[in-house]
């Protein structure tokens, strides 16, 4: 009797030949051993199909378009064919390491109010020799929702969801045709209503090559971020300019050099933000916590300003955030007297 899978191993492969054979292998060598592969093949023009076919296990399930429908499609149709309680993605190019399925696997069945998690991975390149350390988006699981406001804070081939949840909001277009960031938007509307997550652990290798997407079509996928970004703040009732829109962005990603009427337009972007949530009530009180947290960042990289930055800095009502320490406003208040005294000299 065979048993049902716990986890659906989904692929979409499309020209994958010269990878997928790792990929698949790597499946096979997970230490959790419950699994069906969902193999979509994409009217592949290259060798992919033969690649795949060196494979023989009965959980290995291979379909294939009878034309070229797109990654959008391709997914969903994993989806469909998908019989276990977990999706684990797994791009056909990239590779599991043995741990992967048991140790998501584990933190779900523990946490039954976390609807999807992620993993740290490592990048490696066309010949799969990986960068020297991983990539760890860590973050507290609260402060999912506001950052994915931003930017997409996971990597598709680290994530595992809920079945159920994946059916029921699939991957969808942002406009008729090809479409990327596809996966961005399906993270967003899962972190909408349960709980999302990072895992310390390195448990993917993820690939780089110069034939990518990312390589590619980077204008498309900028095009495509900003739709979604963009999409998010409207639940705000906020509609921004390109202007805004890159001013916002840069929020994210908190740096040194900001030049002083930036910093001015960035204390007021937040407080817009800040304002329109506590109207719209769209995210919780956690919202706040990260932008709090963003802010801080902001004034400690650019405490050169002196006095100014720390005037500045306790004009936001978010300065007084509990999430910012007597430690942390310490430290900023020392670093801005200290650029103050220095610049007199």
């Amino acid at each position: 009797m065979t048993m049902e899978p716990l986890v659906s191993v989904n692929m979409a492969a499309y020209n994958a030949a010269p990878y997928i054979a790792e990929a698949i292998q790597s499946v096979m060598n997970q230490t959790f051993q419950n699994w069906e592969l969902i193999i979509i093949n994409d009217c592949s023009t290259d060798n992919t199909a033969n690649e795949i076919g060196k494979f023989s296990d009965e959980r290995i399930k291979v379909f294939h378009n009878e034309q070229n429908e797109g990654i959008v499609y391709t997914r969903n149709r994993a989806l469909h064919y998908s019989t276990g309680k977990y999706i684990s993605v797994l791009d056909a190019d990239d590779v599991f390491l043995p741990k992967k399925l048991e140790t998501q696997v584990t933190f779900l069945e523990n946490n039954t109010d976390y609807g999807m998690v992620g993993s740290a991975f490592r990048i490696i390149n066309k010949n799969s020799v990986p960068a020297e350390k991983p990539t760890c988006l860590y973050a507290k699981a609260e402060y999912f929702p506001a950052i994915l406001l931003f930017n997409n804070f996971f990597a598709h081939s680290s994530v595992m969801m809920r079945t159920h949840l994946a059916k029921e909001i699939l991957y969808k277009p942002l406009i008729k045709g090809y479409s990327p960031c596809e996966e961005y938007q399906l993270y967003v509307k899962i972190a909408r209503n349960h709980k999302v997550y990072n895992l310390p652990e390195e448990l993917v290798y993820y690939r780089e090559h110069s034939s990518g997407i990312s390589k590619l079509r980077q204008d498309k996928i900028n095009e495509y971020i900003d739709l979604i970004i963009k999409n998010q703040l409207m639940l705000l009732h906020i509609f921004p300019d390109s202007k805004q829109l890159d001013l916002h962005k840069s929020i994210r990603f908190a740096f040194d050099n900001i030049e002083w009427n930036n910093i001015l337009a960035i204390n007021n972007w937040i407080k817009k933000l800040t304002d329109h949530n506590r109207l719209y009530k769209i995210y919780n009180s956690h919202f706040e916590d990260y932008l709090a947290s963003k802010w801080y960042e902001i004034a400690k990289f650019n405490a050169n300003f002196g006095i100014r930055m720390l005037i500045q800095y306790y004009s936001s009502p978010l300065s007084f955030n509990a999430v910012i320490s007597f430690e942390q406003r310490k430290l900023l208040l020392h670093r801005c007297l200290y650029e103050f005294k220095r610049n007199l000299f």
